[in-house]
């Protein structure tokens, strides 16, 4: 039999199993040092049927590189709605910018993305995180109203986000492992937050 798993699912569904699993793999091991055994066998599939639902170990990865960048907007869509129709442009950026800051807690996902721009070095790669990469900043330019001038130190400060998340700076304690997380800019910007939800409610 190509499947191993006794839990009949649809391939459409096993798919998205294995494209989740996938993503926890390849954020720690990355398209070249993960073996896509290692991944059939968490999902409880075989390599033979693996490979029929997606071809090449490269073909995974990029399923699990659009996944990731898929919940990363999907995420700020969330936040962007949560901060109201209402809402200003720096109203906007703080309430995704602190759900990106949440995300955190989830490593798989910011550490996908690193490993992403880590094999952008295959083309084939490179084009998928182009393309995902713009459609990101474009949706958080079309949610908030940003300006260019606005978005970049935004994305600027979401990379540093990313390193902190590699280099798992919130179990640190130390002094300058605050200062890269902004910390204290956090706190201000949650406050400033509540502040802008307490005003609606009482307009």
């Amino acid at each position: 039999m190509a499947e191993m798993s006794t839990t009949r699912m649809s391939k459409a569904d096993r798919r998205r199993e294995i494209v989740e699993v996938a993503v926890r793999e390849f954020a720690v091991g990355g398209l070249h040092g993960t073996p896509v055994e290692a991944i059939a066998k968490k999902v409880g599939v075989s390599q033979p049927y693996l490979f029929q639902l997606f071809g090449t170990k490269k073909e995974l990865f990029i399923a699990a590189v659009r996944r990731a960048f898929e919940r990363t907007v999907g995420m700020f869509r969330t936040a962007a709605a949560e901060a109201g129709e209402d809402a200003g442009t720096e109203a906007v950026l703080m309430s995704m910018g602190l759900a990106y800051r949440r995300a955190v807690e989830d490593r798989s996902l910011l550490m996908m993305q690193m490993q992403a721009y880590v094999a952008c070095e295959d083309e084939d790669v490179r084009a998928v995180v182009r393309e995902e990469f713009i459609r990101l900043v474009r949706f958080v330019q079309s949610a908030s109203g940003a300006s260019d001038d606005e978005i970049r130190p935004w994305i600027a400060f979401g990379m540093l986000m990313n390193i902190g998340a590699a280099l798992d700076l919130s179990n640190v304690d130390a002094d300058w492992a605050r200062m890269c997380l902004g910390d204290g800019e956090w706190d201000a910007v949650k406050a400033k937050l509540s502040e802008e939800h307490l005003r609606k409610e009482h307009d």
